[in-house]
């Protein structure tokens, strides 16, 4: 679907072995993407891009595990990225780093009980913020409801769990420009479509997807303003390489891209 200070280098956890043939996307120098990688390479990735000044602005694990990322050029933030954690891992990461000034900007997870994995991105800054994970989708509506009733919105969302009780990880933060936002939950592939052509005639965009266990998808919309964008979902890994190469030719890079059991769903913008 489509329309129109110091950078603080963290370790992360150990990576398991294997090397399967990743899928690289060719990026402008301020901008790298990358899916279909390794826990391994993902730790590589992470090594070499914290190195050269890049921060991370989407991330997702999804099962294999196998990771997805897009990369920023941005000298002078505070961060630490950790990845293959557990639920209760990632709760110890978030109290630790919580206490010393940080944020989670972003939390991706995939599995179910106590196989569960986490990844989390951590930066350094100030300002009203929630975060939650293990939520029944109902739980995260509730979430939701009382975000907005505190003046906030939704700046990462992840589904993991089984298709038949999905579970949700996310962060809500400040939005002080007021911009509206609603969230749709759980939605089948025709349903998403349906969705997207209803809120876009209404002068939404997707601000955010994730795909869940079952390839169900849940999207942030939002009602702000932006040159251009693209949405596509419902994508193989060949697929997603596809209109990356398609729409890098046009002047576009990804903002978010997220993937689970092999389907991929991301967002454009110039």
């Amino acid at each position: 679907m489509r329309t129109t200070g110091r950078l603080a280098i963290a370790a992360v956890a150990l990576a398991v072995a294997g090397t399967p043939a990743a899928a690289h996307a060719q990026a402008p120098s301020a901008s790298v993407a990358y899916h279909g990688v390794t826990a391994a390479q993902q730790a590589q990735k992470f090594h070499d891009l914290s190195g050269k000044g890049y921060v991370p602005v989407s991330l997702s694990i999804s099962s294999g595990p196998s990771y997805a990322g897009v990369w920023v050029k941005s000298p002078g933030v505070s961060w630490a990225m950790y990845q293959d954690m557990s639920s209760q891992g990632y709760q110890q990461r978030f109290d630790e780093y919580n206490a010393k000034g940080y944020q989670p900007t972003v939390v991706t997870a995939t599995g179910s009980g106590d196989g569960a994995r986490f990844a989390a991105v951590f930066v350094k800054k100030s300002g009203k913020f929630v975060a939650r994970h293990n939520m029944t989708a109902a739980q995260f509506t509730s979430a939701n409801a009382s975000a907005v009733a505190n003046g906030l919105a939704p700046a990462s969302v992840d589904v993991y769990g089984t298709a038949a009780a999905p579970m949700y990880a996310a962060i809500w933060t400040a939005n002080p420009s007021g911009v509206r936002w609603e969230v749709t939950v759980g939605k089948s592939f025709t349903e998403h479509e349906a969705e997207f052509r209803a809120r876009v005639s209404n002068g939404y965009r997707p601000g955010y997807v994730a795909v869940g266990p079952g390839g169900t998808y849940t999207a942030v919309w939002r009602n702000d303003k932006i040159d251009g964008w693209f949405e596509y979902t419902g994508m193989s890994s060949s697929g997603y390489q596809s209109r990356f190469n398609e729409l890098r030719s046009e002047g576009y890079f990804p903002a978010q891209v997220n993937s689970e059991d092999g389907k991929y769903a991301a967002i454009w913008t110039k």
